[in-house]
């Protein structure tokens, strides 16, 4: 059952949001919908006993917000943000807006790096982030590739004097993306190459079943080294792409800055 809840009462803020981002595109669709009179399915929030925290709907959310409706439908559980981040990591994958393969990773991988979900099954983690249990164990492999690839720390810097500037949140590049899909096509196809060895060690001497499952999982992991492949593709050949509406939404806001400058002065005439 749902019920509608006050949107301001709802926290966002508390690190439960499972995708890369806010897509603008989605939450301009869905306040439309909203402004036509149409209704959204309940979003899921967590009730701790003193916060709301919401953990899946965030576009829902926002569009709420921007269309200025005050009340929200939810879906009550209740349970602390812990419990709405372990949620949330499962978000989106049978309704709304579909997640993306990279966000797929990003979930997956935030509960490797958890302190209590790290040494999980594969299978345990795919229930959590309702994805394959081969997508974790080769986002488990490319994970440990590349920590054995990281370079050594550097030396200590010297103390400065200076106060210490807050610290940034490291910028995910195009570069990053494409070397993250090449260490992933790189543990799929090692984990490709034991699975034919192993094929032939045994020389067919296993049964149908057997054969069966060892065929089909070598199928599997060919789709997705293909589906891996187009991804890095796509990446490269966007890149330009990219540059260019961000040199487009820059001109945009330098022209609406002006817009105001201007209307600022015509008030004060």
């Amino acid at each position: 059952m749902s019920k509608p809840i006050d949107i301001n009462k709802i926290r966002i803020d508390g690190g439960t949001q499972s995708r890369k981002q806010v897509y603008e595109d989605t939450v301009t669709a869905y306040t439309e919908v909203l402004l036509d009179g149409g209704k959204m399915p309940p979003v899921v929030v967590f009730n701790d006993g003193k916060d709301l925290w919401l953990a899946d709907g965030f576009h829902r959310y926002h569009a709420h917000k921007r269309a200025a409706i005050r009340s929200i439908e939810c879906e009550v559980h209740t349970g602390t943000k812990r419990d709405a981040f372990i949620y949330s990591r499962g978000a989106n994958s049978e309704h709304g807006l579909p997640r993306t393969n990279e966000e797929k990773r990003l979930v997956v991988a935030s509960l490797l790096e958890d302190i209590e979900y790290a040494d999980s099954s594969d299978r345990d983690i795919a229930k959590i982030c309702k994805v394959s249990h081969m997508t974790v164990g080769r986002i488990r492999k490319a994970m440990e590739l590349n920590k054995k690839q990281k370079l050594p720390p550097p030396p200590p810097a010297k103390p400065s004097t200076k106060a210490p500037e807050p610290e940034q949140p490291a910028e995910v590049t195009e570069e990053d993306r494409m070397a993250e899909l090449a260490t992933e096509m790189r543990a799929i196809a090692e984990e490709n190459a034991k699975l034919k060895d192993q094929l032939a060690i045994v020389d067919m001497d296993i049964d149908d079943a057997a054969k069966a499952q060892v065929t089909t999982t070598i199928d599997d992991l060919r789709a997705e080294v293909k589906d891996l492949e187009m991804q890095l593709k796509a990446v490269t050949i966007s890149r330009n792409d990219f540059q260019n509406k961000f040199a487009e939404a820059v001109k945009q806001v330098n022209y609406w800055k002006k817009r105001a400058e201007k209307a600022e002065k015509a008030a004060t005439v």
